[in-house]
């Protein structure tokens, strides 16, 4: 097989698709910043009255500590709780029963959705243990309207 002639390299021909995007981008700024000029002048704020500013505070949330052990045992706050076969439904229900007995204990005065919109639950499990109680837990909270953090654990020191 022969090769006829040399291959040529041209810089000029490797920067022309180079010069037309900067040039582009040139264009598109110039006139995002003088539109970002028109929108800012037409959405000028009202002053601030400080008769009706609204208090803002931060808001205290409650937290609560469910941690599934290597055997499957349940613990709210490192106070196991009764479930018999934590994959079972029985346990589902079990754990349901503690998380509302929890919330009215620990935020009495709160009807369940406002408490559980306002509470942190964290779910500290052994990566040994049955993913069913991990799984009964998880849906009793999200049937409770919270969302639960997760946390898997290689191995756990049981107390």
């Amino acid at each position: 097989m022969r090769h006829s002639g040399k291959y040529s390299f041209d810089l000029e021909d490797s920067f022309e698709g180079a010069v037309d995007v900067v040039f582009l981008l040139i264009i598109f700024f110039l006139v995002a910043s003088s539109f970002d000029k028109t929108v800012r002048e037409k959405l000028a704020l009202p002053p601030r009255d400080p008769d009706h500013a609204v208090a803002t505070s931060a808001q205290t949330r409650e937290r609560l500590d469910i941690t599934i052990y290597r055997d499957s045992r349940i613990a709210f706050d490192h106070k196991e709780i009764r479930v018999g076969d934590p994959t079972s439904i029985h346990a589902y229900e079990a754990v349901g029963d503690a998380l509302e007995n929890w919330i009215a204990e620990q935020l009495p005065n709160k009807p369940l959705d406002e408490a559980s919109a306002g509470l942190d639950v964290f779910i500290t499990t052994d990566r040994e243990s049955y993913a069913g109680a991990a799984l009964n837990v998880i849906m009793a909270c999200l049937d409770r309207g919270i969302t639960p953090q997760v946390i898997f654990e290689e191995a756990r020191v049981e107390p």
